[in-house]
Formats: structure tokens, sequence, C-alpha cells
């Protein structure tokens, strides 16, 4: 190699920035091209390292975005859903509101006096159509029946989401009208009414016809939305009107736990109701308004029944709701510990309906739905060992029914 001079002389090139000529100059020839080379290749080098880790980068945001839109579409259903059940709460409450304005002080005092003998339309129940001795049939204003007739206090708690899921098949039918009729229980010589049976078929009758005026305000509603009919049963006190109830329950579906000949300590039911609503709220999206869904999905009046006929509540002691919410919770976590391979089909079901609904259950951690062994006072899960796994039936018995055992 040619000798270069001194350090100074050196370094003062380099930052005065020798032309390529000069250094080719004072390397010589060959020394010329082997730094340049090894230049080239560590520039090459770098710039491939350099790609790698932006095309890495690159890969990684993009999956990143990926699992944030997926996240951000989780976060707009629930919000969806959020403001949707807010705003049926808000439009029940305004229609509510609204409609007990337009009740005059002469429809209060009708509604206080008993019905007459006559053959005569009630401004509450509206028109008369038939005597039967044992009760008399009218064709009411729903609205107008649902804000001035109080429900039975006996009767299941009232549930939004029931009614709503009631009003979104009605707008989808093209029957026209409701099917059945409304109850209700007049106290004889008191001037008293209360509402036995309907009131979700009632509520949803408000949100739809809430939902067509808000629509269309000069439209007036269709055919069959304007009356519904109802059964007016007289009764001199309250245990008549139980035992009303009682009999239309039992021919269509109630739970035990609803019906006043159970008996159930009012504590007791309190602890109950609460503690399977503050349940329902923390997983909402594994309840369903009907009594029949599918496991793992749970309904809150099957929980309400089945946690009344284990006894659970005397069973355990518990004085509030919240003990026996936590005792639930707790029940969850059991389950949630059982190894996926340990689950097998019981009742009607198949392998593949039990992986479906394991899925679903360990997204959404909630394990109560898949079965009711749960409330075994021993803490056993014991599968169904005398069911077959080849049944092809699909319907769904409303019960869940899958087992496992705890070891």
């Amino acid at each position: 190699m040619k000798n270069l001079g001194s350090m100074g002389d050196i370094l003062s090139k380099g930052i005065a920035g020798p032309s390529l000529d000069e250094l080719k100059s004072m390397l010589g020839e060959q020394e010329y091209a082997a730094v340049m080379k090894t230049i080239n290749g560590v520039i090459e080098k770098n710039k491939r390292e350099v790609s790698e880790i932006e095309s890495k980068a690159l890969e990684d945001a993009r999956k990143r975005q990926k699992e944030l839109n997926a996240y951000s579409n989780q976060v707009r259903d629930l919000e969806y859903q959020l403001i949707m059940a807010a705003s049926e709460v808000t439009e029940l409450e305004e229609q509510v509101t609204s409609l007990k304005e337009k009740v005059t002080g002469a429809d209060i005092q009708a509604l206080e006096k008993p019905l007459n003998t006559e053959q005569a339309d009630h401004p509450i129940f509206g028109r008369f159509l038939a005597d039967f001795g044992y009760k008399k049939v009218f064709a009411a204003d729903p609205s107008k029946l649902y804000t001035s007739t109080p429900i039975y206090k006996k009767q299941r708690t009232f549930r939004t989401e029931r009614a709503s899921s009631i009003a979104r098949a009605k707008a989808k039918s093209s029957v026209t009208g409701w099917p059945g009729t409304i109850s209700v229980v007049e106290y004889t010589g008191k001037g008293q009414a209360v509402l036995v049976d309907g009131q979700h078929r009632l509520g949803a009758h408000t949100l739809l016809a809430r939902q067509m005026k808000s629509q269309n305000p000069d439209r007036p509603l269709p055919l069959g939305m304007t009356e519904i009919l109802v059964e007016v049963y007289p009764a001199d006190n309250e245990n008549m009107a139980a035992e009303v109830f009682t009999e239309i329950n039992k021919a269509e579906p109630c739970k035990l736990v609803d019906l006043p000949q159970a008996k159930v300590p009012v504590q007791t039911k309190k602890i109950i109701d609460g503690a399977s609503e503050k349940l329902r709220q923390r997983y909402s999206a594994m309840f369903k308004p009907s009594s029949a869904c599918r496991t793992p999905h749970m309904n809150i009046d099957n929980l309400r029944d089945e946690l009344f006929q284990a006894n659970v509540v005397a069973r355990y002691g518990f004085k509030t709701e919240e003990d026996l919410l936590n005792w639930m919770l707790a029940k969850n976590d059991e389950l949630a510990a059982i190894p996926r391979g340990e689950w097998r089909p019981k009742r009607r079901t198949r392998a593949k309906t039990l992986e479906k609904a394991l899925e679903k259950a360990v997204a959404q951690n909630f394990y109560l739905g898949l079965e009711w062994d749960w409330l075994n006072e021993d803490g056993t899960y014991a599968s169904d060992e005398t069911s077959s796994n080849d049944d092809d039936d699909d319907e769904d018995d409303g019960l869940p029914f899958y087992g496992a055992q705890i070891k």
C-alpha cells in the first residue's frame, strides 16, 4: 500500500471529502477495488437486514391491525347492543309517560268502578264483545291497557329483552293482530284490576308501535295493531287472582318458582331473582329470551326455577343475592377448570354439538349453561353413560346437557 501521509492529512482529506479518483490514486488500483468491494458488500448486507426487519415489522403491524380490527368490531357490536337496549328502555319509558298523561280523570274513575252488568264498552278494557258469565271479553287499545292496568305482583318480572324479541318477530310476521288474549283479574267491589298474563305482548306492542310512529308519524297503525283481545275475570279476593294466574300458566309455560301455589318465601325469591339478574348482566351475551335456547346459552327464568327447585338458598344458608351470585361464579370457575377432553355428550346431543358449545363457553368464559349438574350438593359433575352420541335429533329440549367429572 502506498504511503498515504500523516493521520492529519488523511482526516483532513476525509473531512474535506476526497474524490474517488483521489482515493483511487492514494490506494492504488488493486487495493481500491478490494476496498470498494468490501464496502459494497457491507452496504448490500445492511440493506438486506434492513429490508428483512422492515418486512417483519410490516407483517407484525398487519397482524396487530387485524387483531385491533377484530376487537374494534366486537366493541362496535357491544356498543350497538347497548345503544339498542338503552333506546328500547327509553322509548318504553317515554311511551308509558306519554300515555299516562293522556289518561283522563274520567278514565281513572271508571277504572275504579267494577264492570257493570250491562253489555257496555269499558274506558280501559275497550270495546265489549261477549259475556260468558265467568268472564267478559273486550277488544282493548293495547297501549291504554298496558299503561292503565298494573301487573299482578306475583307475575314474572317484566323483561325488556323478551318484549323486544317478540316485537322483532312480530315485525317480520305477515300475520295481522296478536295471538291469544290478555288476561286481567278485576277485584269485585274494589275497583281494582291487575294484569295476570300477556305483559310481554303488551310491552312488545308498545315498542313496535313506537318504532312505527317514529318512522312515519302521520301513518296510522296497521290493521291488528290497534286492538287486542282482553278477557276479564271477576275475583272477590287475591286468592282468586292467584288461582286464575295458576290456571292460565298450567296451560302455558310457567316456572314453578313463579306459581303462587309454590309458596316461595319472599326473601328466597328476592335472592334468586337478584342473583340471577346480576349473572345475566355479567354474561349478557350468553343469556337468551327463549326458554328453549341452545347450550351453552341460558334463559334467566330457567335458571331461577332450577335454583329454586335445587333449594340452594336454604341448603347453603344464603342471606343475600351476593352470596348466591358468588357461589354461582365459583361453580363457573370449577367448570372452567375441567379439562376439555373430560366433557362428554349427554342426552340428545352429538359430539359435534358439544364441541361447538364448548368453544362458545370457552370464548365467553361461561360454563354454567353447559349443564345443571353443578347444582348438586356433592359437587359431582357426572356424565350420562346411557346416552348415545349417534342420535341425529337436533331438537333442543331447553336444558343444558353436558357433563364431566371434577377430580
